[in-house]
């Protein structure tokens, strides 16, 4: 698997426990996926390990993973900061209208009159409570990802529209 077709659903915090487990923290909208996850891709940095998915369960809003073959709490130690990657065509389908971070990521940002806002750098929050973080000339502002601001969203030409409220961009 080439580094393109990944998508990262969580990111390994620590050790959890004696046995080799890890917490790692959710980044998917959908934590029911791990039950149907059983080969991952862990991730840090150029360093890239296959591994299977023996165990998981959920601990105060984190995920604990056990892998085969780590079996102690310095096995889990190394694990430390690596994205837990599946192949994006695993990935849960969409209803028309919703995207994933990832999509959202490196895309224009427009507003209804045609001018450039910026590139969006990050996307923050929770579940349906996001912000955009719009890198721009002016420098950086979070709008909310609302539906009601949001005109037109081109994932193909990386494009957002958005019709935000005077002075938005200047708080």
């Amino acid at each position: 698997m080439n580094r393109s077709t990944l998508i990262a659903i969580a990111k390994i915090a620590k050790p959890q426990g004696n046995r080799g487990e890890v917490a790692a923290e959710i980044w998917t909208d959908f934590p029911d996926r791990f039950q149907f996850v059983d080969e991952v891709v862990l991730e840090r940095g150029h360093e890239r390990r296959h591994s299977k998915l023996e165990a998981f369960w959920f601990h105060k809003n984190r995920v604990v993973l056990k892998f085969s073959g780590v079996d102690s709490r310095s096995g889990a130690e190394e694990l430390r900061e690596f994205q837990v990657m599946i192949p994006e065509a695993k990935r849960v389908r969409l209803a028309e209208g919703t995207y994933y971070r990832h999509e959202l990521m490196d895309c224009i940002v427009k507003d209804v009159r045609g001018r450039l806002l910026g590139t969006i750098s990050e996307v923050v929050g929770e579940q349906g409570h996001y912000l955009l973080k719009i890198s721009g000339d002016k420098g950086d502002f979070l709008i909310p990802f609302a539906q009601s601001m949001l005109v037109r969203a081109s994932l193909e030409e990386k494009e957002l529209v958005c019709d935000l409220p005077e002075g938005l961009e200047d708080l």
